[in-house]
């Protein structure tokens, strides 16, 4: 008898075992599947979570935001739009919305962009520029389009102001918009001397705060020499980038995102001072948050905008705007996505879908089920449970989309 037959089991034998080794491996990986998300045991049926989408679901017909959609959002001084960033028609709805909360007072779009760029997009969609740079357009290209047009027709004190609210997260995020400001009002000598300066390595945090002095002891005289608009975008600049350069400083991660998350508040917030009537703030779904449930950020945006802000007064709607199905980025890969075929049974974009067909809608989360019950929601690729009126006020689902052209 060989050696060979010796070392191998009987066929009985070794059947046996591979059962047992498949068997095995099939119970680790149900036990690594259902370590990677939440247990869906207790969550609200389908049949309670339907019931309420046939009784409060409203369908958008041809993207266009209904009376009855609008008039929910204008009941509040700000609306907080959360993003899927890189996905398309979200930028042309949220363009539709803005213009049709123009009739019910709303004149400030904010946008979450590096600050310095904002006095472009301002001037873009007002048509005193032709365009507010490559990446802009990219970026919010029909947003922005659709909010030029509606300017177009309207005077000067009734259009629509459009703001960047984010940090300058990028070093030379602020000095090509610097420049550009500059020129738009002669290139005040004060200003040309400061570039200058930071350009031949001088210290920009130090050149900048002088120059912040400096607006601060002349404001009167500059305010009647720049115009007010002018003197107002450079002074808005160059403290931002003075934030900005704090935020770059920070260590990467968390307490990066934290000192970030404050910047944001803190432009926000000055723009809420002087917004004329309501707001709409279009970021990133993780900014949405009422309650940190996502990211690594203790208090998001909408949360402060909620709880704390002086200008908001608690007076917010937070919508984020999901899709259905179609192909999104996922990591660096783009891959198809379904929720009527890729979520449980009473997962709640999968019945919203079910309902809505090939038209957008919106749901509000009013009714007490979404308040109290775990509800399963997929916010793609992770399933939530948890109670969602904790963290959004209400949803608009997106028939199909696919990769933004950015």
């Amino acid at each position: 008898m060989s050696t060979r037959w010796q070392d191998a089991p009987p066929s009985g034998v070794r059947s046996t075992a591979m059962f047992w080794s498949y068997l095995g491996m099939i119970v680790m990986a149900l036990v690594g599947a259902s370590g990677c998300g939440p247990s869906l045991r207790g969550t609200a049926d389908a049949e309670a979570v339907r019931a309420v989408i046939e009784r409060d679901m409203l369908v958008l017909e041809q993207e266009a935001p209904a009376p009855a959609f609008l008039e929910r959002l204008a009941e509040h001084t700000v609306v907080v739009v959360g993003e899927y960033h890189g996905i398309s028609h979200h930028d042309a709805l949220v363009g539709e919305f803005m213009v049709g909360l123009h009739d019910h007072g709303f004149r400030t779009l904010l946008l979450e962009y590096p600050q310095a760029h904002g006095w472009l997009l301002d001037g873009y969609a007002r048509g005193l520029l032709s365009t507010p740079g490559e990446a802009a357009m990219h970026t919010y290209g029909p947003m922005l389009d659709r909010v030029r047009e509606l300017n177009a027709g309207l005077a000067p004190d009734e259009q629509v102001s459009v703001r960047a609210i984010d940090v300058n997260l990028r070093e030379d995020d602020f000095l090509p918009a610097f420049r550009g400001l500059m020129h738009q009002f002669g290139q005040p000598r004060v200003l040309r001397e400061t570039v200058a300066e930071i350009e031949a390595g001088g210290s920009r945090g130090d050149l900048l705060s002088r120059l912040e002095r400096h607006l601060a002891e002349h404001e009167e005289a500059l305010r009647d020499d720049w115009g007010e608009a002018a003197f107002n975008a450079v002074q808005d600049i160059v403290g931002a980038e003075l934030l900005s350069l704090e935020v770059r400083a920070a260590r990467a991660g968390r307490q990066r995102d934290e000192a970030r998350e404050r910047v944001m508040e803190a432009l926000v917030d000055q723009e809420l001072a002087r917004a004329p009537g309501g707001t709409l703030v279009n970021v990133g779904y993780y900014h949405a948050q009422k309650t940190s449930r996502d990211g690594t950020v203790k208090t998001w945006l909408a949360e402060h905008l909620v709880t704390a802000s002086p200008h908001a007064e608690g007076s917010v709607f937070v919508l984020v705007v999901v899709p259905a199905s179609g192909e999104k980025t996922f990591g660096d890969q783009v891959r198809s996505f379904d929720v009527a075929t890729d979520s449980p049974d009473n997962e709640l974009f999968r019945l919203m879908s079910e309902r809505s067909g090939q038209a957008p809608a919106f749901l509000a989360l009013d009714d007490e089920l979404f308040s109290t019950e775990r509800v399963v929601i997929n916010y793609l690729p992770r399933l939530d449970t948890e109670p969602p009126a904790e963290v959004f006020d209400g949803f608009v689902l997106l028939p199909e989309v696919r990769p933004a052209e950015r």
